[in-house]
């Protein structure tokens, strides 16, 4: 393989009078180099969005949700929460009051104009063994304390739905909502006073500009719950990705009137929809590299034709016909090798000023307001596996050919 990779290393040095080789051979690795930089950072900006979109419903809403068949959700609530507190691999536990409503508030110009949102009773005391509420809050995470009690309830908002509302800490909201059996003839809502005191700001426009957090007793005396009520229980467990085990294991403690939900099953569709776009664009980014195998392709062949009389002189010495193939393979593997090294370097230079610095996305629009970026080495030693792999599969034909020459006829008629 030395003698190979000598009569390689010279037949990668085009002859003066023929450039198109050289030329050739760079457009190939460009080629090789772009698909692997634009495939490299596509596929670390696609799970940078998993990522934050997978942390988003995990942060935001509890692993595991637990409901009842009974209209008056959980009566015996503090015995549900022991049960399912037992259960292996459960690290917290806390009631809800979960309810979409509408939220409006009074304006010095024009009419209110209410918003739809989603309300969530919880309890000061327990909401963070599930979810790091406190995290978020603004001014101060203090503020959470303030929905245990008070003649007015209090609630806090996202800061955009605050932000919709124009309102301010201090000022009143008027939530509304359809309270026991919706009789289509006569459908009467019911609306209560809540005070703003505080905001929440996850980044997350779906959630910001939704939720409103409630005391859980106040959501109880509003929606018409039992004192000491629920009509949800949240979970939070050690390990993410076993929430659905987990979940399974809480229905098989509490009977056949519970169900409990994980975060995955929830958003199942959506995280398949992810899994799925990831492979599609990893194929047609890789056509990039398909075409610059052609490439290869094209310049081993003009290569061969260039190169007859020698290869033909090589044959009649006595050279091993598989030595003449792996000269040609191994220009093959080298083109794909410098254009796999350029492409990843660039790849790493492009995700970490995305990283670095970023680029603002219309938080309207989309669930982050940057472009987040997530490196995974499995991602990029298989994009340069692949490419490597593409580049050695172009050259096999034309290294069959070479090695298939028949050197007294290229010396006979050249």
């Amino acid at each position: 393989m030395d003698f190979s990779g000598y009569i390689a290393r010279r037949y990668l040095r085009s002859r003066r009078h023929s450039r198109f080789l050289s030329r050739g051979s760079f457009t190939a690795v460009t080629g090789i180099a772009i698909g692997v930089m634009v495939l490299n950072i596509t596929l670390a900006v696609m799970n940078g969005f998993h990522a934050e979109m997978r942390r988003t419903f995990v942060e935001n809403m509890p692993m595991i949700s637990v409901i009842t068949s009974e209209p008056e959700g959980f009566l015996e609530l503090g015995r549900t929460m022991d049960l399912i507190g037992a259960v292996p691999e459960v690290t917290g536990v806390a009631p809800f009051i979960r309810q979409e409503v509408l939220v409006s508030a009074a304006r010095n110009l024009g009419p209110p104009r209410p918003q739809a949102g989603v309300t969530w009773g919880v309890d000061p005391d327990l909401v963070d063994e599930v979810q790091p509420l406190s995290r978020y809050l603004v001014p101060e995470p203090a503020i959470l304390a303030s929905l245990a009690g008070g003649e007015t309830p209090r609630a806090i908002l996202g800061v955009d739905l605050a932000n919709n509302l124009y309102t301010a800490i201090g000022d009143t909201v008027i939530l509304t909502s359809v309270n026991g059996e919706i009789d289509l003839a006569d459908i009467q809502a019911v609306s209560g006073k809540f005070v703003v005191s505080g905001y929440f700001d996850t980044g997350m426009y779906e959630f910001d500009s939704r939720f409103v957090y409630t005391g859980l007793d106040a959501g109880r005396a509003f929606f018409g719950y039992a004192p000491g009520g629920a009509s949800m229980i949240g979970v939070k467990v050690a390990d993410v990705m076993r929430a659905d085990r987990v979940a399974d294991a809480i229905v098989d403690a509490l009977g056949p009137r519970f169900h409990a939900t994980d975060w995955m099953a929830l958003n199942q569709n959506l995280f398949q929809w992810i899994k799925l776009e990831k492979i599609i664009m990893a194929l047609l980014l890789g056509m990039i590299i398909l075409i610059a195998g052609f490439n290869i392709i094209g310049i081993l062949t003009m290569m061969v034709g260039e190169r007859r009389r020698e290869i033909g002189i090589l044959l009649a010495m006595g050279v091993q016909r598989r030595h003449v193939m792996g000269i040609f393979l191994l220009n093959a593997l080298w083109l794909g090798a410098i254009g796999v090294g350029i492409g990843c370097g660039l790849g790493l230079a492009g995700i970490w000023y995305l990283d670095a610095h970023g680029i603002s996305l219309p938080g309207d629009v989309y669930f982050v307001e940057t472009v987040p970026v997530l490196l995974q080495w499995l991602d990029f030693l298989l994009v340069a596996g692949v490419s490597l792999v593409m580049a050695v599969l172009a050259g096999l034909w034309p290294s069959w050919e070479a090695s298939n020459l028949k050197p007294m006829e290229i010396i006979r008629y050249t």
